[in-house]
């Protein structure tokens, strides 16, 4: 199931959380849609917590794209001619980035779906990967009309009307095909391109110009997956690798894939266990972090898509019954320490009135992510968590790494 639904592309169950050196998890099961399905992914999440994926009804029904807001998941409408097909990437003012199949990549945003510009000689069969945290740029690939039918790296002006495909690095074979992967907030791409059945190359495309992100560790296949608002690309060489396009130095993070990473440099993606399972993980500060120790038992495998600047990261797992569904792993900062950066300041307290002021679920559970300000436990806020969290206020002790983030 997982290579099925996942890899092709909660109703708030939420377990306790778990423990892995001091780093601790609150976990969610996203569930399905409200009317039905049998499975659900996860692809991306911005800094509001808002998540967007795709679910299935049946095996031969369409991928229908999503929004999940504070437990609550909706189906993304179709509007006249245009669709919105498995939620790609969302960006930080909603727009989400979709798969129009049959036909052109399309944006939903606020109620409307809008299809962007074809490539001139590509077909109408293009694919998202992602979208940017500004909106302004889109990406994914496009299948040439020229009779290859290959798969064309591509770039789309979300907010101007304009689609270009991209060139193939130099020596590129016929057979070549590309995919761009990721884009910054700069217009910055990366992606890869596959040389054949013995080569992969990863690259970086910024204004026009195009160059290869050579594999500093040998070897015929390196993947770009992703890029940050400071230029940090994270993808695959020889195992999960960064790439600091400023400074030109590779790392190896670890074992497996990172597939995505925040503006704080933390990536997350996946790798095989005992030549079997998916893990989902997370590489921060030096070490790789099984996060599937986090997961309630009954899931056989995971693994991560998306993370925000907040370090919640979404993605997919397969449970022991057969689903596939969705998931959310929020981490549990210290009390009143919203967004994780070491102290308890004003942007904090923004989050801490937004949380007072929402009504419990209807289960007299707190909304996502404002257990971190329930100071005694008690599954409310109050004005003894009021009183407790002046307390902690602590003033902007550590640099500011979101500030761009909700208020």
């Amino acid at each position: 199931m997982m290579t099925r639904w996942c890899l092709v592309a909660c109703t708030l169950a939420c377990a306790a959380a778990l423990h892995a050196g001091e780093l601790t998890y609150t976990f969610y099961d996203l569930g399905v849609l409200s009317e039905g399905g049998i499975s659900t992914y996860a692809e991306d999440i911005n800094d509001a917590g808002v998540v967007t994926g795709g679910s299935y009804y049946d095996v031969l029904s369409s991928n229908l794209a999503y929004r999940w807001v504070n437990g609550v998941m909706t189906v993304i409408p179709v509007w006249r001619t245009s669709a919105c097909l498995g939620g790609k990437g969302i960006s930080d003012n909603g727009s989400i980035a979709c798969n129009g199949s049959p036909g052109p990549v399309t944006v939903w945003h606020d109620g409307d779906v809008v299809d962007m510009d074809v490539p001139e000689g590509c077909e109408e069969n293009e694919k998202p990967s992602h979208i940017n945290d500004n909106a302004t740029f889109a990406v994914g690939s496009c299948c040439p009309d020229d009779g290859t039918h290959y798969d064309r790296p591509t770039v789309y002006w979300a907010a101007h009307g304009r689609a270009v495909l991209i060139d193939f690095l130099p020596d590129a074979p016929p057979e070549a095909q590309g995919w761009a992967e990721g884009v910054n907030n700069d217009g910055v791409v990366v992606g890869r391109m596959g040389f054949g059945a013995d080569s992969v190359k990863a690259f970086i495309w910024e204004d026009g110009v195009l160059t290869e992100i050579p594999n500093a560790f040998g070897g015929d296949f390196t993947n770009a997956y992703a890029i940050n608002n400071h230029g940090l690309v994270v993808g695959n060489a020889s195992g999960a690798m960064s790439y600091d396009m400023h400074t030109g130095v590779m790392l190896n993070l670890g074992p497996g894939t990172a597939l995505a990473v925040n503006d704080r440099g933390v990536a997350v993606g996946l790798d095989v266990i005992d030549l079997s399972a998916l893990h989902g993980m997370v590489y921060l500060e030096g070490m790789t972090i099984d996060l599937h120790e986090f997961f309630p038992d009954e899931w056989e495998s995971s693994y991560a898509r998306g993370i925000n600047n907040y370090g919640w990261i979404v993605g997919c797992g397969d449970k022991i019954e057969g689903v596939t569904r969705a998931w959310l792993l929020i981490p549990r900062y210290e009390k009143g320490d919203f967004d994780g950066d070491g102290d308890v300041d004003l942007q904090d307290s923004a989050h801490f009135q937004r949380c007072f002021a929402a009504q419990p679920y209807t289960d007299g559970t707190l909304h996502v992510g404002c257990s971190v300000f329930d100071f005694d436990d008690d599954v409310d806020l109050d004005l003894a968590d009021y009183a407790a969290f002046q307390s902690a206020f602590t003033g902007p002790t550590a640099p500011n790494l979101n500030p761009n983030g909700p208020g």
